[in-house]
């Protein structure tokens, strides 16, 4: 089985919302508060991804975190856990294989972004994963780092690069679906060919991919990880607890990216405010 692996802010407020600050109301919003060994931190989850909130919020108040590990701990990158396997871990195995069983629905949307603090979803590559649908119980919190104009110029080129392959693996399971046909091994060649071309089409039509001044200047000052920025559905972000994050981003690790000393969720607290 591949591993779960990532390759590597603003809120849009819902219908009725104006109402309810007209009458002089604050909407309530969603939160998490994630215990583990080395310090705790709370998340807000965005009412904007329902399907990924809604997941969370589950799995949370079942206890599906308690006893979890982060197996995936990158300095200025990202803390990756929630495989059910890593409960009563084994000391050295590698993690990160399993999703639960099932999968979320993408909800990547513009306005969300991987500045520092973000929480992002953890999936498969696009060439087995065209639709980008998320690990069903895997989830990441983003570290990141700040970068210069120079270094954001360099990301965007391969962010582009990164965009047009999406384009194309999205394209073949696009034709796929609607000619089942094609999925033959003797169409493979043609099947090939009319994907190029329709990833040719649509990367013309929608133009190259840019990072806006106002994301580069989050990038500059507050920093995060921006070639993961469209591609991963990002559902809430960090308000409490970043220096406990930064903490754990700090401890060795071994070869696979696991902390040598186990970092360990405790206990989930969800919340409304």
């Amino acid at each position: 089985m591949k591993k779960i692996f990532l390759f590597c802010c603003l809120m849009a407020f819902l219908g009725g919302s104006v109402s309810l600050q007209a009458a002089g109301k604050k909407e309530k919003k969603t939160y998490v508060t994630v215990k583990t060994n080395q310090g705790k931190f709370t998340l807000m989850l965005y009412d904007e991804t329902p399907l990924h909130r809604d997941n969370f919020v589950r799995l949370c108040r079942e206890g599906a975190y308690d006893g979890v590990i982060f197996h995936r701990v990158i300095k200025d990158f990202l803390i990756q856990g929630g495989d059910p396997t890593s409960k009563d871990p084994v000391p050295g195995k590698t993690y990160g294989d399993s999703d639960g069983g099932y999968c979320v629905y993408s909800e990547i949307r513009p306005e969300f972004f991987c500045k520092r603090g973000a929480l992002i979803d953890a999936k498969l590559g696009d060439d087995v994963n065209p639709t980008r649908n998320s690990a069903g119980t895997q989830f990441c919190v983003v570290q990141g780092r700040t970068f210069t104009d120079a270094e954001l110029d360099n990301t965007e080129k391969g962010m582009d690069k990164w965009y047009k392959n999406y384009l194309y693996h999205r394209a073949r399971y696009d034709l796929m679906l609607q000619e089942p046909s094609l999925s033959a091994p003797e169409q493979a060649n043609l099947l090939t060919a009319r994907a190029r071309q329709r990833a040719e089409e649509q990367y013309k039509e929608s133009g190259p991919v840019r990072i806006p001044e106002e994301r580069r200047k989050v990038y500059r000052e507050i920093g995060g990880t921006p070639h993961l920025d469209g591609t991963v559905t990002v559902f809430g972000e960090l308000v409490e607890g970043q220096d406990v994050v930064e903490k754990i981003t700090l401890m060795p690790t071994d070869s696979h990216d696991r902390p040598q000393q186990d970092v360990i969720i405790l206990s989930t607290k969800v919340f409304r405010k």
